[in-house]
């Protein structure tokens, strides 16, 4: 399975399937960029004003990171003795939260960027590796963190930097993935029996539940809106990545575009449009929407040979990822607005 967790972020059949027929494409607007000079530019999140987040290549091991404004101003910045920063998230007030490596490579930790530009830089007791990957609407930080006894962890710390620990019962691994403005959490979880992955939702009460879509190897709950539907991947006896969406009544709805043979998942905004990534069998990525109604339009951003990855949505549907050409490898950036 290839879904985002942050448990892989360190080191980089089915009984209800709907093979839902693909709209045609419909027009939208595409803005590639770089930031200059750079070997790779990786947008990784756009927020409700179109500022993107997202690293970029610095040479040939390390990556710095950058905020890119609205009017395309580019900003970089890196924690100090940083050689690899990765940030995941920026919200609505232009705080970011991510990961950075230093020098000796050995430990990954988390990271704050406040809107002026002061950066604090934390790690939960005991982790071995950090992922901070989000902000809840009162300015939480939420992530996933790894120790010397657990491959993963839930934790989160609250504005004055106190971290609490969250341990699905009777897992090996919990990894927080995403959160909405009311503190819902969603991600993947692993029992101690090595029985699969399994998607879970913890309320802003701290309730937790787990789910699975029916018939599946393992599921993962990648990307949670604010009404609290929950978009994620889930792999059948094959090992073939599949789309679903969870509402809140508990219904799930199994989906992949047309001709795809791996879909993937990158998020969900308010309005219920799911962004995310489709294989076809000869081995080229596409991007995707799928609309609330079941809709699924396909995109490639103009100068894509090979891939074409949609990262993160906004409320607005406007879409920040990144597309490689012609050498596969290389990653430039791309804005979709409707």
């Amino acid at each position: 399975m290839t879904h985002r967790s942050t448990v892989r972020l360190g080191t980089q059949g089915f009984a209800a399937f709907a093979l839902l027929v693909a709209a045609p494409v419909q027009a939208a607007s595409f803005t590639e960029f770089d930031v200059p000079g750079s070997s790779f530019t990786s947008p990784m999140s756009i927020n409700s004003a179109g500022v993107i987040v997202g690293s970029y290549g610095v040479g040939t091991k390390d990556a710095s990171a950058f905020v890119r404004a609205a009017d395309g101003t580019i900003t970089s910045f890196d924690p100090d003795g940083s050689v690899v920063t990765v940030p995941y998230a920026i919200d609505d007030a232009g705080r970011i939260c991510g990961t950075y490596t230093q020098k000796n490579r050995l430990h990954e930790h988390a990271f704050v960027r406040e809107p002026d530009g002061t950066i604090t830089v934390f790690d939960p007791p005991h982790a071995t590796q950090s992922w901070a990957i989000g902000f809840d609407g009162h300015g939480h930080v939420v992530g996933t963190f790894s120790d010397h006894r657990i491959k993963a962890r839930g934790f989160i710390r609250s504005v004055d930097g106190k971290i609490k620990v969250i341990d699905y019962p009777n897992s090996i691994v919990t990894a927080f993935l995403s959160v909405n403005r009311s503190g819902a959490i969603t991600g993947e979880h692993i029992d101690n029996g090595f029985g699969g992955d399994h998607g879970f939702v913890r309320a802003p009460d701290g309730t937790l539940a787990s789910f699975d879509v029916p018939g599946a190897a393992g599921t993962a709950g990648v990307s949670i809106n604010a009404g609290g539907t929950i978009a994620g991947d889930y792999y059948d006896s094959n090992s073939v990545d599949h789309g679903f969406v969870l509402a809140t009544d508990g219904t799930i709805t199994t989906f992949d575009p047309k001709h795809s043979v791996d879909t993937e998942i990158y998020g969900i905004n308010r309005r219920g449009v799911i962004a995310g990534t489709y294989a076809t069998s000869d081995q080229v990525t596409h991007g995707f929407l799928r609309k609330p109604g079941g809709s699924i339009v396909r995109f490639d951003a103009p100068d894509a040979v090979y891939a074409t990855t949609p990262r993160s949505i906004n409320k607005s549907g406007v879409i920040a990822g990144t597309y490689t050409d012609t050498d596969r490898v290389t990653t430039h950036g791309f804005i979709r607005t409707p």
